[in-house]
């Protein structure tokens, strides 16, 4: 999919549903789903290349346990409870690895919760900030 970034994609009917179905389990605005996907077709190939490999590779798996656990600062980790792409657990493996780390689980969204439930995912980060 990298390699084949085109504009024309962006003409195809149904290239934005088609392409953010993998990453939401609730429908956004098409201006959203159009907005992300021009990002991704303007994306440089190399970063977004290096993005894939830096987060789906067995080093990945090996070394980012690790950086989770060396964390000193308090970090707020959000989970999309159906993200096929990071499942859930994975986060919440994640966070109990550190102290430092609050976990957040939003139900009914997948790999972009700030994008398909904003309200909630704005609250989480208020309160995870102390800002009301």
């Amino acid at each position: 999919m990298v390699q084949f970034r085109y504009d024309w994609f962006l003409k195809v009917p149904f290239a934005d549903r088609l392409f953010m179905a993998r990453f939401l389990h609730r429908s956004i605005p098409k201006s959203e789903r159009i907005a992300f996907l021009e990002d991704f077709l303007a994306a440089d190939y190399e970063a977004v290349l290096g993005t894939i490999y830096t987060s789906v590779s067995k080093k990945a798996v090996e070394i980012m346990p690790g950086k989770f656990a060396e964390i000193k600062i308090p970090t707020l980790l959000v989970s999309g409870e159906k993200d096929i792409i990071i499942p859930a657990k994975m986060g919440k493996m994640a966070a109990d690895l550190n102290n430092n780390i609050q976990y957040v689980e939003m139900a009914n969204t997948a790999h972009f919760p700030m994008l398909e439930d904003a309200p909630t995912y704005l609250k989480k980060l208020q309160d995870f900030l102390e800002i009301n």
